[in-house]
């Protein structure tokens, strides 16, 4: 019998903020082995916030004591009991994640919203959460499809590139809606630094306090989508695609990619001009419109994602609970572990460990690490395998050993014991060591593990992620 439980997401944006609640049906789908395995099997949002301007005390502040209050009053409205809510996420990205108090902010709203895996986004993690909560159904039951996502917000544009079902990259650019705000006179109220070196460098009769019309933005809304074509491999010139990315893509895309798109901006992609194309008050409509339009957007295969504003938080923080079985292996110094980021490494595809750890580490911008999650795609298949394969892995974590990070290795296959016993040959003696097995994680996840259960013989693990409509 399925077990009903609520959740709640919390994504704090550029320019937005917006709350939804969702009611997440867990069950035991190993209901006759010795290892159960709990997973979703059903989800239903229940309630959707308003979307608001994130609250703001000035361009350097977040306005901590207003998010607060909008949590609670939807809390409020919806008739939720912070109580009653078992998991969830908090999810802060772009520029607000950059700001004096984010982390602070961070903190303090997870705590007052509940206890909930947190994570401040950096530009690499928002595009793999943005492109995953766009098209979590399509990358499941299609992986064989490389995708491009292109989440355009209010401040940034992120891209994530999958393929096999796989992130392979990500890239940001500083390209939005809100770059450019109006009030209800048209007048421009503010300028972005990036845009306005593009209107110096273009001579464009576009100054702060003017009132503009589309066709005077035009020009300025043109390189803007000139340099997302070339984002996605397109051969036009884009002369300020250099100024304009921060995060730029380590790796090729696939020409054929269906292209999706995510974002407020996403929602603006009208074939013909409202009658007030500045209604929300910045250029988000206009360059929707140009998007939409283009010669790139009509001659691309365009999918439809099943969330636009929302993907990057929707029913966020799913959690997966299991216990790791008899065949485990752990340094009871190690326990209890909290909020451990996991990245997924296939040691048969790599020769260098250590860069390929801290690559896939800048997903999570952490500012330290408290400890570290190992899920190994492929494990020996006999004893002389895992043994080398062990000593490899001790080989080439040597930075984080050096730095004393307790260590989690998470496996399906049931050897962890043995995996354990061969990798602890190769580590100092009271080294914080956890061997997992019968679990599956992959990168983006984050896990608890509580302290031991039956006599020492299992370990409790809680496998929180975003979960995904």
């Amino acid at each position: 019998m399925p077990e009903t439980i609520q959740t709640v997401g919390i994504d704090i944006g550029t320019t937005t903020t917006s709350l939804v609640l969702a009611q997440l049906s867990i069950q035991n789908t190993e209901a006759f082995s010795s290892l159960p395995h709990v997973q979703i099997v059903d989800k239903q949002i229940n309630y959707r916030s308003p979307v608001i301007f994130t609250p703001l005390i000035d361009a350097k502040r977040i306005n901590q004591e207003a998010l607060q209050a909008f949590v609670a009053h939807q809390y409020q409205i919806a008739k939720i009991n912070k109580a009653d809510l078992k998991m969830g996420a908090i999810i802060m990205t772009g520029e607000t994640a950059r700001k004096q108090n984010a982390r602070r902010t961070l903190q303090s709203l997870s705590q007052f919203a509940g206890n909930f895996v947190c994570a401040t986004a950096g530009p690499r993690l928002e595009s793999f959460i943005a492109g995953k909560g766009a098209n979590q159904t399509l990358l499941k039951r299609h992986p064989e499809i490389p995708v491009i996502n292109l989440d355009i917000g209010g401040g940034t544009t992120n891209m994530a590139y999958f393929k096999n079902g796989d992130c392979m990259d990500t890239a940001c650019f500083d390209i939005g809606g809100r770059l450019i705000r109006v009030n209800d006179h048209r007048q421009i109220t503010y300028i972005a630094p990036k845009l306005q070196k593009i209107i110096s460098s273009l001579a464009l009769p576009i100054h702060l306090g003017d009132t503009v019309t589309p066709a005077i933005l035009q020009p300025l809304i043109d390189e803007m989508e000139r340099a997302l074509v070339k984002m996605v491999g397109g051969t036009q010139p884009a002369p300020f695609y250099n100024l304009l990315q921060t995060d730029p893509l380590n790796h090729p895309v696939n020409q054929d990619a269906l292209i999706t798109f995510s974002g407020g901006v996403s929602d603006c992609f009208f074939s013909k001009l409202p009658t007030n194309p500045f209604k929300y008050g910045d250029i988000g409509i206009l360059l929707g419109h140009a998007i939409k339009t283009s010669a790139f957007f009509k001659a691309k295969h365009i999918g439809h994602p099943t969330e636009t504003i929302g993907a990057t938080v929707i029913g966020a923080g799913s959690q997966t609970v299991t216990v790791s079985g008899s065949t485990i292996r752990y340094s009871s110094n190690a326990l209890p572990l909290r909020n451990v980021p996991v990245i997924s490494l296939d040691q048969s595809k790599v020769t260098d460990i250590n860069p390929v750890i801290e690559d896939k580490l800048m997903l999570y911008d952490l500012p330290e690490l408290a400890a570290i999650g190992i899920a190994l795609q492929h494990v020996g298949a006999n004893f002389q395998a895992i043994t080398k394969q062990a000593a490899d892995l001790a080989s080439g974590l040597t930075n984080l050993i050096r730095m004393k990070v307790p260590l989690v290795i998470l496996m399906e296959k049931n050897v962890a014991l043995f995996f354990g016993n061969c990798f602890r040959e190769h580590i100092p003696k009271d080294y914080p060591l956890v061997c997992l097995d019968a679990v599956s994680t992959k990168d983006g996840d984050y896990i608890d593990i509580g302290r031991p259960v039956a006599n020492g013989q299992a370990l409790p693990l809680i496998i929180k992620t975003l979960a995904f409509n």
